[in-house]
């Protein structure tokens, strides 16, 4: 089994002016970077600092292009197209392009259409900067039409992979629980798109892994993934920059027992309550994630633990 893979590292642009050491940093690693102006910067308890934090984000684009940042594998990760901050990103992109910008692609949230695809590549004439577009498939309809995207791309050639987010996907399910990487359900979603790249040869790149304190398991999912899927051009992305995700070889007979989330309502509220007290502990003001000792809680979980007690707590 071959140990190969991609690491996509999302970093945030809230806080740009730390951003040029990190590269220097992981430089010399196996590693491409996410320059994220889009859920790492929002407030879902102040539309106010949202605001602050998305022209924070610009902001940063701008130092850094001033900065003539070095690192050879940059992407972007820009608002979705229905969003009210994507017109600002696309007039922020196109400044810093015409200034040189060096980025090798764009992650594009919440991508159901390909006409999207095309709108996007008008504007910024990605085509004639050899600029790639990845689509983030988060919505039950992203998914469904997935290969329909992936045929009418077959004449542009303007997607590069296709990335999994499993946080907007639940949400926009309305699962509850999310599914967990050990979990059968989790599964039965991530499968489906795999096997939509093999058929159009497109690089995989699965959703952040959330289990921060568990890089075992981590591992034992590549495997998982590496066994069923032998061909796959497959790369994995990571919220959090920890040393331990980086290091250890894949094994091809890594046991990794799959089991079907519990039905059980009691545990069900049990476990979004604690979701709802972990990430208010651990939720830092210019940061819309949260990261307890164990797990990385995005706001969708948040949100989606909430709307669950609203509807089934006594």
């Amino acid at each position: 089994m071959s140990n190969k893979f991609d690491i996509f590292q999302y970093i945030s642009l809230v806080r740009f002016k730390g951003i040029p050491k990190l590269l220097d940093k992981i430089n010399d690693k196996n590693y491409n970077v996410i320059l994220d102006l889009e859920d790492s910067s929002k407030d879902i308890f102040s539309p106010k600092n949202t605001l602050f934090l998305k022209k924070q984000c610009r902001l940063g684009l701008d130092y850094l292009n001033k900065k003539k940042i070095k690192h050879s594998n940059i992407f972007l990760r820009i608002n979705g197209i229905k969003s009210k901050f994507y017109k600002e990103d696309i007039l922020s992109l196109n400044k810093n392009l015409s200034n040189n910008l060096k980025i090798k692609g764009i992650f594009v949230p919440k991508i159901e259409e390909y006409s999207s695809l095309l709108k996007i590549n008008k504007s910024l004439k990605l085509n004639e900067k050899k600029i790639k577009l990845i689509p983030i498939i988060e919505s039950k309809k992203g998914f469904k039409d997935l290969e329909k995207i992936l045929t009418k791309d077959k004449k542009n050639k303007l997607i590069f992979a296709v990335h999994y987010g499993h946080f907007d996907y639940c949400l926009n399910n309305r699962f509850w629980p999310f599914p967990e990487p050990y979990h059968k359900e989790y599964w039965d979603i991530v499968f489906p798109i795999i096997k939509s790249c093999l058929k159009f040869k497109k690089k995989f790149i699965q959703t952040p892994y959330p289990l921060i304190d568990n890089p075992k398991l981590f591992y034992k999912s590549i495997s998982y993934i590496k066994n069923n899927f032998k061909d796959l051009n497959l790369a994995l992305s990571l919220v959090n920059f920890d040393s331990r995700f980086l290091k250890k070889k894949l094994k091809k007979k890594d046991k990794f027992k799959v089991k079907k989330m519990s039905q059980d309502k009691k545990y069900k509220i049990g476990f979004a309550n604690k979701i709802i007290a972990n990430y208010l502990a651990s939720k830092k003001s210019k940061k819309s994630f949260s990261l307890s000792n164990k797990r990385f809680i995005p706001p969708h979980q948040f949100l989606s633990a909430k709307l669950f007690i609203s509807r089934n707590a006594k």
